[in-house]
């Protein structure tokens, strides 16, 4: 099958040519790359220009918008490749993304997306640092591919884990029944959901694509304007799948995962405002357009009205822990959370062991109190209890107690007892 590559590019003459020089040096070469210039007003074009020799086609226009210049690339490159990539002009692949993806999508025909893990770069294309917000948000979302079996609605429902149209390579039927919306911090979010809702997406966990996180990254933006947007989305997504739900059990079904997972998302959307506006739409149905919509549920086009709700839940129930105990995801990524701050201090009171230990061995006033007798014990399990046993012993023999307060001044760490 023959593969393009679209690339929108917008005043990114920093790193356009990183994301060309990627795609170019793909150990499985695609057969097209076409970029679109959507009006930059920096060096942007000049340097694609120098990129014709080497097969990339360039076409320079007015500004129209991301969403608008990834459709026309679609379009363009749709005439004559089956699957198409999209890669953003300040994102990088990874030698071996098309070389591992392509031979999955090949294989499996009932599938139209698939995507890969991502590394978070910085502006200056080192690994984002951890404790950063973005980061963190990454590491969150993606725990859910540690679940055994993970279903992709509900994981999409918690939170945009592809994180960008970077992160797509997709049949051309399927961008071009799908085309990206006119929204300006989520346009892919609509086009992935669709793609789930459908079982359309494979998933390689595997990280092949550098997605770089700056100031200038539209998800930069005041909590209103995105969650606007987020609620728009969500609300032209009901409406387009209106007309196919009352035929389409297994879309139905899907649906209910993901619309039950939104309740705990980490994507900006507020689930309890969604309910409110779908709330003030049936409020211009009259009593007997509600009527009507009630009995138009049928047994035969609605298995799921054959059987009460979470009866298999009731009936295996063990009558002893609370039911619905178990609070989902929410409590998950709090679990995930409070985790990754123990690994973050453990690693902090290693580190800070060590150096104590360093310079205890370096010390000829610690070398004196060991000849009187005093010991210097790391007792305990963790690394702060056995950081905390050392500071207790030094401090308690007029030889060392000052050399706990000069090491601790080159660390966070306090001398108190762990667990307080």
């Amino acid at each position: 099958m023959r593969l393009a590559v679209v690339i929108p590019s917008y005043n990114h003459a920093h790193y356009i040519g990183k994301a060309l020089d990627s795609v170019l040096a793909q150990t499985r070469r695609p057969d097209r790359i076409v970029v679109i210039d959507d009006g930059s007003k920096d060096e942007s074009v000049a340097l694609l220009e120098t990129y014709r020799s080497r097969g990339v086609e360039v076409l320079a226009r007015e500004n129209r918008g991301a969403h608008n210049t990834i459709n026309q690339a679609i379009t363009m490159a749709a005439a004559d490749c089956e699957i198409i990539s999209i890669l953003n002009s300040d994102d990088h692949y990874q030698p071996e993304r098309f070389a591992r993806c392509l031979p999955l999508l090949e294989a499996d025909p009932t599938k139209s997306v698939i995507c890969t893990g991502l590394n978070i770069i910085d502006p200056d294309d080192a690994p984002l640092p951890m404790t950063e917000p973005r980061a963190r948000w990454f590491r969150a979302v993606w725990s859910w591919q540690h679940r055994e079996a993970p279903d992709l609605c509900e994981w999409l429902g918690l939170g945009n884990f592809p994180a960008t149209t970077s992160n797509v390579i997709a049949r051309r039927e399927h961008l071009l029944r799908f085309p990206f919306r006119p929204y300006r911090y989520n346009h892919d979010y609509y086009f992935l959901a669709q793609t789930v809702l459908r079982d359309q997406m494979l998933v390689l966990p595997e990280p092949l694509i550098n997605y770089r996180v700056h100031p200038s990254n539209t998800m930069n933006t005041k909590p209103l304007l995105l969650m606007r947007e987020m609620l728009r989305m969500h609300l032209d997504l009901l409406h387009d799948l209106a007309p196919e739900l009352p035929h389409d059990p297994a879309l139905r079904a899907n649906l209910t995962k993901y619309l039950r997972s939104t309740w705990n998302n980490i994507s900006a959307l507020p689930a309890g405002v969604m309910q409110t506006l779908l709330a003030s739409a049936i409020g211009k149905y009259s009593d007997a357009q509600i009527e009507q919509s009630v009995q138009d549920l049928t047994e035969e086009a609605w298995p799921e009205m054959r059987a009460f709700p979470n009866k298999e839940l009731v009936n295996t129930h063990d009558s002893q822990s609370p039911l619905g105990g178990d609070s989902g995801l929410s409590d998950k990524l709090s679990a995930a959370k409070i985790q990754a701050k123990f690994a973050k201090e453990n690693a902090a009171a290693w580190k800070d062991l060590a150096r104590l230990q360093s310079a205890l061995a370096n010390s000829k006033r610690a070398a004196i109190a060991r000849l009187l007798g005093a010991k210097f014990p790391t007792n305990g399990s963790t690394p702060q209890e056995k950081l905390y046993s050392l500071q207790q012993a030094l401090g308690e023999s007029w030889w060392t107690n000052s050399l706990v307060e000069k090491e601790m001044n080159k660390s966070q760490n306090t001398p108190a007892a762990p667990g307080r």
